[in-house]
């Protein structure tokens, strides 16, 4: 048995043990509620974003290939979830679980303190595994829980950047030491438990020590300030909506999970905006096409009509997955203009072809013009130094486009050449200014992936008009 981070072609089937194990020893004990809420929790989509951006780090613990338990926490120490597969409960997969976490928070987090909200019949299995009630039970919506912690000695703490590592070493000692001693206190009080009382379960059988409350969010988000820090990735752009708008903006979605397929897992959540109440009703529906067919691009390339790329994946794969996931942030509307942002994560046939993107539709209300980063700036060199210079900075790396020419970038950003659409142009418009970039779409294994998914680079109104066309799309923008 050992444990180790999950790997993001891993977050999938860690999400399904999850679901497996809650619905069998957890679903019964809530209400209905709950495990809808739990259910839209755990959706893939949800936790991805969260994982990638370093909030969350989840844990499995292995034996062999066998994934046999999974655990998570939060970057505050905030333990999030925590579920060992039936035939794997009591036999320590918890503990070492639990060890994990407790490296992680001491080493890399540099937290004191490991926290949760535990179900009140587990408390008694909490207190075995060293964590200790701080409040009696308490009731939020739905949910009733027991506040609970754990101290972290010192000692696990490591000394920090460029300190002396002997210093790191005795730290390390000193964590295994308390942990050992922390153990054999839990084993002791286990079964000492078990044996003076037959109906005390070990705390492999609850399942679950983490949870979530009536709005749906993990137990933690709302227990520390700075819900700032929680923001990533499409949630960050600054959107901006003209007011006493004529028409309205509302929600539809395309949600599938076919039952009729045997052997590929298939699974769709697509989001997306309609317009409805136009003057013109054909214009409107030419736009709605317009929103709901780019929302739709990957559903499209992968399933409705899969690449031969895809079809070959799906045939040589032993647990094929096609999947996507997509939601969307209206980021600039007027009377006359609609700018859409849709983030898509998607699984393209297997669990290791797996990708984030981000699409944009940038699309003129009055005439249904949809408008491109060839139709809106100079592509001349000037315009490419500058912006490249930019998508540096964004990024934080010097190397990112090093592979590219300024002659193959100008081809990229005018959808000319993406090199088999591996850089997809983009731009959108927000309450800022505007953001031209590419979202990336490497191959396995290509030397040129710096682990991007998106970059855009930020433009105000003053730096932007320099590098203006003519085109009618600059009299849009308020």
């Amino acid at each position: 048995m050992f444990v180790r981070t999950i790997n993001q072609n891993e977050i999938l089937p860690a999400l399904h043990l999850a679901w497996e194990v809650y619905a069998s020893d957890v679903a019964p004990l809530v209400k209905p509620e709950a495990v809808a809420g739990f259910q839209q929790l755990i959706r893939y989509e949800n936790i991805a974003p969260r994982i990638q951006g370093g909030e969350i780090r989840l844990f499995g613990a292995w034996e062999g290939s066998e994934l046999c338990g999974v655990s998570g926490i939060d970057r505050r120490g905030n333990i999030l979830l925590f579920y060992v597969r039936k035939v794997w409960q009591r036999k320590g997969v918890g503990r070492q679980l639990m060890y994990a976490m407790c490296q992680f928070c001491g080493q890399e987090l540099v937290v004191t303190r490991m926290t949760m909200r535990a179900f009140p019949s587990a408390a008694m299995a909490m207190n075995h595994l060293g964590m200790r009630d701080v409040a009696s039970a308490q009731t939020v919506g739905p949910e009733t829980f027991i506040p609970m912690e754990m101290m972290l000695a010192p000692g696990a703490m490591t000394s920090g950047r460029g300190k002396n590592q002997t210093k790191v070493i005795v730290a390390a000692v000193v964590l295994l030491i308390a942990f050992f001693a922390l153990l054999v206190k839990m084993i002791y009080n286990e079964a000492r438990d078990v044996f003076s009382n037959p109906h005390t379960y070990p705390f492999d059988e609850y399942g679950s020590f983490g949870d979530y409350d009536e709005f749906g969010n993990w137990f933690g988000d709302d227990y520390y300030d700075g819900e700032e820090d929680n923001l990533s990735g499409m949630e960050m752009i600054p959107e901006y909506e003209e007011k006493g708008l004529s028409f309205k903006i509302i929600e539809e979605s395309y949600l599938d999970t076919p039952d009729d397929k045997k052997t590929t897992y298939v699974d769709f959540e697509i989001f997306y905006p309609q317009i409805k109440e136009l003057s013109d009703e054909a214009l409107q529906k030419q736009i709605n096409e317009e929103l709901k067919n780019c929302a739709m691009e990957t559903v499209d390339r992968i399933y409705e009509n899969p690449t031969p790329e895809i079809r070959e994946r799906v045939l040589g794969e032993e647990y094929p997955v096609i999947a996507d996931y997509v939601k969307y942030k209206v980021t600039y509307l007027t009377e006359d203009y609609l700018c859409v942002v849709f983030e898509d994560y998607s699984y393209e046939g297997s669990e290791d072809a797996y990708y984030v993107g981000l699409r944009a539709k940038s699309v003129n209300l009055k005439d249904g013009s949809v408008y491109e980063v060839k139709d809106i700036v100079d592509l001349k060199d000037a315009f490419v130094k500058d912006w490249l210079e930019r998508m540096k900075s964004e990024s934080g790396s010097e190397d990112i486009l090093s592979e590219l020419n300024t002659k193959e970038l100008t081809k990229a950003l005018s959808g000319e050449d993406t090199k088999n659409g591996v850089y997809l142009p983009l731009f959108f418009a927000d309450k800022d200014g505007l953001e031209i970039g590419f979202s990336f779409h490497y191959e396995s294994e290509d030397e040129s992936d710096l682990g991007y998914a998106w970059v855009t680079a930020p433009f105000d109104e003053d730096e932007i008009r320099k590098y203006q066309t003519e085109n009618p799309f600059w009299d849009l923008l308020k």
